[in-house]
Formats: C-alpha cells, structure tokens, sequence
C-alpha cells in the first residue's frame, strides 16, 4: 500500500482515525515481521532535502495512537537523515533542537508504502520531503554550515585479504567484501557510490595489481569506464573480529585522499552483517570527506565576474543551465553577450576553492588568462579562440575581473 499525504497535521491525524476504523473493521494480521526496506537512489539535487524508507514500527495501547506515534516518529527520523546528509558530523550537535511539532511544520509532504498493522502494532516505510527553505532558514539562522553541492558519483573498488601477507581477492566472487559493498544504502550522502559488478569486463580495465599499486592511470580508466568523477579504493584486511579498512578516493579534480578506520564485530554480528556495518563506516567516511571539503557557512556573498566564451546561443544556454545548478550560486547577471562569447557576474558563498569544486560537478571550469577570469563548459568553445593563447595580450574589450566581498 502507498499513500501520498500533504503536510497538514490535522489532515494527517483525521486520515489515520479513518485508517484504523477501516484496519479494526477487518481480521488482524496473525505474524507482522519486517520486510526489506525499499531499495534505495542515489540522491539527486531533486531530492536532496527527501529521506526515503524510513522504517517505522510501533506498539502502542491501539493501532489508531500506534499508527500516529509512528508517522510522528517517522518524519523525526527522516529530518535527522536529512541533517546528517548535508551537515558534517561535528556540527549535528549545534544544530538547534527541533520538537516533533516544529519538524512536521518543515515537512512538505510525505507517503507511506508497506504498510500493515495489527490492533497494536504499526509497521511502514516513510518518505518524507521536507521544506528546502525551511531548513536553510534554520541552519543558516544557527550559523551552521552545510552543503548542497552534489558529487559526481565515484566508483568503488573493494579489495580485500585475510591478512596484511595474503593475497588480494578483487574481481573473485570470493570477495564478500564487494558484495557488503553491493548492499550499502544508496541515499546516505552527497557523494553517489558505484559498485562494479566484477568480471572479466571489469579485471581487463583495472587489475588487482593496478588497483594494489594505485596505478592512477588505470584508475582514472576504470572510473571513465562507469562514467564516474572518480573512484574509491577501499582495502579491508581482517577475517577474525576486526577489519582493518584504507580508504584511497582518487578524483580528477582533488588531490587523492587516503583514510584508515577499524571497524570491531559486535557480539552476535554475523559475518556478512559485520562487513556490511564496515562498508557502511568506510561509505560514512567518504561522505564526511565531500562535506568538510564543501561546507559553506551562508552569510554574505562574493562576486566575480567572468568571461563565457561560446560558439552559438545553443552553447551559452547550455552553460547558463549548468549555472544555474551549482547551488552555491546565488544569482547569476548577465552583463553582455556577443557571437561568441558573454560576459557574467556570479554571486556566490563560500571560498573560491569551493566554487570551482562546486562548478566541476556540473562539467563547468574556472580559470584565469591573462587577468580574466574564463568559465567554460567541458568540451564547449575554447577560451583561445575569444582571447588567444595564454600569455598573449588580452583584447582591450576583456573585463578585468576579480573575486571582491559584496
């Protein structure tokens, strides 16, 4: 069963009376076991602010209060899914306390799917959408940072041996490890993770020695092969109660950035249940990378102004609507626009640094020639063409252009 629910609490409450005449009216269940969740996505800027199959399961006097404590219990959840996705893990803590009043008041809409009850028993899974304007308001009121910037996806390479003088297990179907890794929820962060499916097509590109050794050439062929901005090597070493985990992120636009964690099994963990837990650890630490690399405190805004060179109105419109995605961009003017190229000023937050990472993920540069500063969309009309090779004198007509606190 799926249902579609506005965000109004009076309507939430009048339709979960109705639901649970309708649900006493009939023959309770005789076993309510929890299902698997839905699968979850990768996030997209779409549904950047949506927390997806959020469980819900309660026992309560009646199914009418479980069914009610639960929907409010569900939608605390998926804002604390929210928060942990867009706000580094340091400064959840700061984030002010909400009552479950005041988070329903942020929520936009939510639905319900598998949903079963008994007289006292609620189960469901939520997807809740939340207010994006009301929850930069709130961060922005606590001066929190956070980001919204989306990562090109990058794609994982799980490596694994039972200890530092065993051989690697890569494309094997030995490596239980890769399928932990198949199994981690897709909509835990920012940064989208892809796990190859393993094979003769995969070994080919990327060999376990390739992989051992960081060839970054083979790499950054593997990660072109899944139309990826990057990929993660993730290295577990381990078979008794502790797996030791190094975690190798190689992007094209970043300099590499290597990490180890030690995630312990847990008493009456199953081995696969173990992995899963450190495969979600290790995906944890490649979403805390992406934030602490990306998070703004949004105040006042910087202005550049730029040139864009294009060869046709077809060109600058695709490079407007890249723009226009990058959500640290605050406004974006258009000054002039010629044949071939437009000249733009950006209204942004945060640092440079964080503009150009920010512009990357949409298949946008940032540089400077000659004392102007040049956007351009990867593949589109070269910059060389509107003021010539670098080191040549720039045409009279060029803005000088440089980043100034607004």
């Amino acid at each position: 069963m799926t249902a579609n629910i506005l965000n109004r609490r009076g309507i939430a409450m009048a339709r979960a009376a109705v639901c649970a005449l309708v649900l006493l009216a009939g023959t309770p269940f005789a076993v309510l076991s929890q299902t698997e969740p839905p699968a979850t996505v990768p996030v997209t800027a779409q549904t950047l602010f949506v927390a997806s199959a959020i469980p819900v399961d309660v026992t309560a006097g009646s199914v009418t209060e479980a069914r009610e404590r639960g929907l409010t219990q569900g939608r605390v959840a998926g804002f604390r899914k929210v928060m942990a996705r867009i706000v580094a893990r340091e400064d959840l803590d700061r984030v002010p306390q909400q009552s479950a009043a005041q988070i329903i008041d942020m929520v936009r809409e939510f639905s319900i799917a598998n949903e079963r009850s008994s007289a006292v028993r609620y189960l469901a899974n939520l997807t809740v959408s939340f207010d994006p304007v009301a929850i930069r308001r709130l961060l922005r009121g606590a001066n929190i940072p956070f980001t919204e910037t989306l990562s090109k996806p990058l794609v994982v390479v799980p490596m694994m041996r039972t200890d530092a003088a065993a051989p690697w297990l890569l494309w094997d179907d030995a490596n239980t490890w890769r399928a932990a890794w198949a199994r981690v929820p897709q909509d835990l962060g920012l940064v989208g993770l892809i796990v190859p499916a393993g094979g003769a097509a995969d070994s080919v590109v990327l060999s376990i020695e390739q992989a051992a050794g960081k060839d970054l050439s083979a790499i950054n062929a593997f990660a072109e092969k899944y139309k990826a901005g990057g990929a993660v090597i993730a290295m577990a070493t381990g078979m008794g109660e502790t797996l030791e985990v190094t975690m190798v992120e190689v992007r094209s636009d970043l300099p590499s950035e290597d990490q180890s964690l030690s995630q312990a099994q847990v008493s009456g963990q199953s081995r696969d249940e173990f992995q899963l837990a450190a495969a979600v650890s290790a995906a944890g630490s490649v979403q805390e990378t992406w934030k602490h690399r990306n998070r703004v405190t949004f105040g006042g805004t910087t202005q550049i102004t730029a040139l864009v060179p294009v060869a046709d109105l077809k060109e600058w419109l695709t490079v407007k609507k890249r723009l226009a995605d990058v959500p640290l961009i605050d406004r974006l003017d258009l000054q002039a626009i010629t044949r071939d190229r437009a000249q733009v000023t950006l209204h942004y937050s945060g640092a440079q640094r964080q503009l150009e990472l920010a512009m990357s993920q949409h298949d946008l540069t940032l540089l400077q020639q000659n004392g102007v500063w040049i956007i351009q969309a990867r593949g589109a009309a070269s910059a060389e063409r509107v003021l010539g090779k670098p080191g040549a004198e720039a045409p009279a007509a060029a803005p000088p252009a440089a980043p100034a606190p607004q």
